[in-house]
């Protein structure tokens, strides 16, 4: 029988819709299929479907009524509803869809579903690994920490970690998790082939020769969007010619599409909803300015493609941006929100300053690995736990 791996997470396979976001779960689970594994993965996303099955990997949506609302965000959620019916809901589907299978391997990809994932794979009599895309804090503001330390309470053959600068390997190591267990491992990038400005797309979102600004990211209180709306409206009245590109959707898209209605600025900025990752080089090409606002690091893929493509990025100083992103060196690196305003209209008043970063964010980041390598480590240590190996552990 052909080897199945079930995989239990919160979130879609791609975020938006097919070929639109999360490319750190999309593209390993297409690796798995490259290796020879099936595929069963089961979430209670909103964004979810059984559409975005293809061979080799197959949805199991879970409905869930509130995952839209902001009762999924309270401790009430978690403990009359998440616990009590969600997860026993992830347990009967695993179970319904893999009894007649070769299941060689349980995967986590949330806090959330940690208990879940143990009790799959000791009744399936198998190895269990963990993913967690960063480990900074629960994703829900109304959910105890107690949440992420509950990850660690059941043991895991491995830990695969995002290395996204907040600090998730140490903080593994105080949860007393093995350091040969512990896999740390950046996102991998797509470098661009052709850097060129795509001057259709550019008389498109810059219709007088603009400079633009450009954010890409969901659309969720963590990215901090509103902060750059803010920070644009601050210099959008002395900077005329000036627009700002928000990319990406979200729960909280209506709510910051508002916002720029009230400050009187909505038709200064384009909300270009979710892109195809294909596209995101198409809107890289054309900004003049990166802006990254993320609350918890910068070290994200938006920032790296952003860098590949030899953009002047502003980021906020969270977790690790500044291993990244030097200062003045090939980057800039703001303390405070209201240090926003200030950065953009200082930049666009010196465009040399914004090559000069520009080109340096580019050597930075010409050394980052790319998405295949990536790939090509987690699949080298699923291989090895799924054959009862120790695996090599990469820390990257």
């Amino acid at each position: 029988m052909k080897k199945t791996i079930i995989h239990v997470a919160p979130f879609p396979i791609q975020n938006m819709g097919k070929g639109k976001g999360r490319v750190s779960t999309y593209l390993p689970l297409k690796g798995l299929v490259k290796n020879g594994y099936d595929n069963i993965y089961i979430t209670n996303s909103p964004y979810a479907s059984q559409d975005d099955s293809e061979p080799g990997i197959e949805v199991v949506k879970i409905n869930d009524p509130f995952t839209k609302t902001s009762f999924a965000y309270t401790r009430l959620y978690l403990v009359f509803f998440y616990y009590p019916i969600i997860l026993p809901l992830y347990l009967f589907h695993a179970i319904r869809m893999a009894r007649n299978r070769n299941v060689v391997l349980v995967c986590c990809h949330s806090f959330y579903l940690s208990l879940v994932g143990y009790i799959l794979s000791k009744i399936f009599r198998t190895k269990y690994v963990t993913k967690f895309y960063g480990i900074d804090r629960p994703s829900a503001p109304g959910h105890t920490d107690i949440v992420r330390k509950s990850a660690f309470w059941y043991p895991s053959d491995l830990y695969i970690i995002t290395n996204d600068g907040s600090n998730g390997y140490e903080y593994a190591l105080k949860r007393g998790v093995s350091p040969e267990k512990i896999a740390f491992l950046r996102n991998g990038i797509d470098k661009p082939v052709n850097l060129q400005r795509d001057e259709i797309l550019y008389k498109e979102l810059a219709p007088n020769n603009e400079k633009l600004l450009l954010s890409v990211s969901r659309l969720v209180d963590s990215k901090n969007v509103d902060k750059i709306i803010d920070g644009f409206y601050e210099i959008a009245k002395f900077v005329p010619n000036t627009r700002l590109v928000i990319a990406g959707d979200g729960l909280r898209r209506k709510a910051l599409e508002m916002k720029a209605s009230k400050l009187g600025i909505s038709h200064r900025i384009d909300f270009v909803g979710a892109i195809y990752h294909k596209d995101v080089f198409r809107y890289q090409s054309v900004a003049d300015i990166f802006i990254s606002m993320n609350e918890i690091s910068s070290l994200s893929n938006p920032v790296f493609e952003a860098m590949s493509c030899g953009k002047c990025v502003i980021a906020l100083d969270r977790g690790d941006t500044r291993k990244l992103i030097k200062d003045g060196e090939n980057g800039i690196v703001i303390k405070s929100y209201e240090e926003l305003g200030e950065a953009i209209r200082r930049l666009l008043s010196e465009p040399d300053m914004i090559t000069r970063l520009g080109l340096e964010a580019k050597k930075t980041i010409s050394t980052w690995p790319s998405w295949e390598e990536r790939v090509q480590m987690e699949m080298e240590m699923i291989n090895s736990i799924c054959e009862n190996k120790i695996p090599k552990v990469y820390i990257r």
